[in-house]
């Protein structure tokens, strides 16, 4: 937010637990705010993109919005959020080259609305490219990984996802 106090009792909390990056999709007349916040805590904010019509569903819009800013305000890709845009995770993740800060990591059974997510290398994201390009990137930060969908009995599928990423990330750093 904007207000600073209570920006203030946020970094607080996530100092207190250790965070080192919050995800948000505040406005954007709280980034001057936001930005000395995160100098002075040494967290950085990442600006998460939810599908259309949010604001920042755009990697082109974060990138306007971050401009002229320090590396404390960057980017969480979700790339499940941009196929729900129709749009290409790997052109975006190339896009935001040196701004990505976070990630929210999905695979999911198609484009556009109404999909869902899948193991990680059963969809359309084409995971195996994706963690070439973060390894490419040298990205070190925190990976998410998101599963929505069967969201109760969603461990199963998560595991697929733990141990697929273990057999991509053993193929790319050999």
């Amino acid at each position: 937010s904007a207000d600073q106090a209570e920006s203030r009792r946020t970094f607080e909390w996530c100092k207190q637990f250790g965070i080192q990056v919050i995800n948000t999709e505040v406005r954007e007349e709280a980034f001057d705010t936001l930005e000395k916040l995160c100098a002075e805590y040494q967290i950085k904010i990442g600006i998460h993109n939810h599908p259309k019509p949010s604001y920042y569903w755009n990697p082109e819009t974060v990138l306007k919005v971050i401009e002229g800013r320090s590396h404390w305000i960057g980017v969480c890709a979700d790339t499940g959020h941009w196929l729900r845009s129709n749009l290409e995770p790997l052109e975006c993740l190339k896009l935001l080259e040196g701004r990505i800060v976070s990630f929210h990591f999905k695979d999911l059974n198609g484009k556009g609305k109404g999909v869902h997510d899948l193991p990680w290398g059963q969809g359309v994201a084409n995971v195996p490219a994706l963690l070439a390009e973060v390894k490419r990137q040298g990205f070190k930060g925190p990976i998410s990984i998101e599963y929505e969908h069967n969201w109760l009995e969603s461990l199963p599928e998560i595991g697929q996802c733990v141990t697929r990423f273990h057999e991509l990330a053993s193929k790319i750093t050999q």
